[in-house]
């Protein structure tokens, strides 16, 4: 056993001395990462931000959807005691309302998520490109907010809608 894991170790110790090229390219982003996070707090809240936005989409759609489950003819189940279920008899138009309304709601979320994802890697990138060996830059959050909402909406509606298919 002990020469098992002599040998396990020594191959560690290769892959290790071989890829350390590699392992210091990662050391090296992930400080740059933890850099950009510690000089920019505000950047975590954008996502939080999307998500609550998220929230309150979900519970709009599961209102609006049981809206449509609403327009189809409702059955008493046939239980023997007390008829307690009840069968929603779906036509063809509720059929596609409800796939349909199931479609928007992935394409929006994920508009959402992609937007959100978007601005904080704008920031990151204004962060980047505005360091230098002197001082760490500033990411500018408005910046990233608006390219994101003015420019880049249709870019990142089109990049949801094959999503969304897919």
């Amino acid at each position: 056993m002990a020469v098992i894991i002599g040998i396990l170790a020594c191959v560690f110790l290769c892959c290790v001395v071989c890829g350390r090229q590699h392992l210091k390219l990662a050391i090296d982003v992930i400080d740059a990462s933890a850099d950009f996070t510690a000089e920019n707090k505000r950047v975590i809240l954008v996502p939080v931000v999307y998500f609550v936005i998220s929230l309150i989409l979900i519970g709009i759609w599961v209102g609006a959807m049981a809206c449509v489950a609403s327009l189809n003819e409702i059955k008493a189940g046939h239980t023997e005691v007390v008829p307690q279920d009840k069968d929603i008899i779906w036509t063809s138009k509720t059929k596609y309302m409800g796939l349909f309304m199931l479609f928007g709601i992935l394409w929006i979320l994920a508009f959402i998520d992609y937007t959100s994802k978007f601005i904080v890697m704008a920031a990151a990138a204004t962060y980047y490109f505005d360091s230098n060996k002197d001082k760490d830059g500033t990411a500018d959050l408005t910046y990233a907010i608006k390219i994101a909402h003015l420019n880049h909406a249709g870019s990142i509606a089109f990049g949801s809608f094959i999503i969304a298919v897919v």
